[in-house]
């Protein structure tokens, strides 16, 4: 079998910043391909109103995550 092909080298981080930066994308992409993650839920509402509120206050904290993912 032949040896696998190599093409440029990593750039190894220098600095603790880099060195956080590239664990908090390594935690990501562990997260994505986690197999144990709980997949869906149920969840019932007394009032139409009530579940606009938790739709909304739902995507207002799924938007600071990905706001939060995007300065990390």
């Amino acid at each position: 079998m032949s040896a696998p092909k190599i093409v440029g080298r990593r750039k190894t981080p220098r600095t603790p910043a880099e060195f956080h930066a590239l664990g908090a994308q390594l935690d990501l992409e562990a997260k994505t391909l986690d197999p144990h993650r709980p997949r869906g839920f149920v969840v019932k509402f007394r009032t139409w109103n009530d579940l606009e509120r938790w739709e909304s206050s739902r995507r207002i904290q799924q938007a600071n995550r990905a706001r939060r993912g995007m300065t990390d």
